[in-house]
C-alpha cells in the first residue's frame, strides 16, 4: 500500500531544521543565516511556509520571510517596523477575523488605560471621538472588510 505524503503544514515532514524556521520567522541571526544563498531560503520558505504561518503569523504580526520573500510585496505592503506592525497590517486587511477581534479588545484595553500602544489611527479617532459621550454603551468598531460592527465586550 503506497505511504501518503504528509503536508508541509507538519513541522516533522517539511524537511527543514527547527533552526531554519526559526530564521524564517526571525530572520538570520547574529552568527548570519543558515541559508548559502537566496535560492536556498527562498526553497526553504517554500517548504516551510506552512508551518511557520501557523506558528508565527498571530497577534497581527508575521514572519520575517513573509515580509521579505514576496508574499508582502504581492499585497503592496512593506516592512513598516516591529512598532507598527500589528495596526499596519490591521488598516490593510490583511488580518483574519478572529485576529482582528482580539486586537482591538487589546487595543481597547490600552487606550481605554491610556497607555501608549500600536493602536490603529483609524480606531484613535473613532475612541477619542467616543469620549465626550460618557454614559453611551460604546460599540465595537467593525473588523475591515465587515459589514456589521462585532459584539460589544462583557463589563
Amino acid at each position: 500500500m503506497p505511504r501518503a505524503i504528509a503536508p508541509n503544514n507538519d513541522i516533522d515532514n517539511c524537511g527543514l531544521t527547527y533552526d531554519e524556521l526559526q530564521e524564517l520567522w526571525l530572520g538570520p541571526s547574529h552568527n548570519g543565516s543558515l541559508f548559502n544563498d537566496e535560492r536556498e531560503l527562498r526553497d526553504a520558505w517554500i517548504r516551510g511556509r506552512d508551518v511557520v504561518m501557523k506558528l508565527w503569523a498571530t497577534n497581527g504580526r508575521r514572519p520575517m520571510a513573509w515580509w521579505h520573500l514576496g508574499d508582502a510585496e504581492a499585497l503592496g505592503l512593506r516592512w513598516p517596523g516591529h512598532s507598527n506592525e500589528q495596526s499596519y497590517l490591521y488598516e490593510h486587511g490583511v488580518l483574519g477575523e478572529a485576529e482582528c477581534a482580539e486586537l482591538i479588545r487589546s487595543w481597547r484595553r490600552a487606550f481605554d488605560r491610556n497607555q501608549g500602544s500600536d493602536i490603529p489611527q483609524s480606531l484613535r479617532r473613532q475612541w477619542q471621538a467616543e469620549r465626550p459621550r460618557r454614559g453611551r454603551k460604546r460599540a465595537e468598531p467593525a473588523l475591515p472588510g465587515s459589514e456589521a460592527p462585532l459584539k460589544s465586550e462583557a463589563r
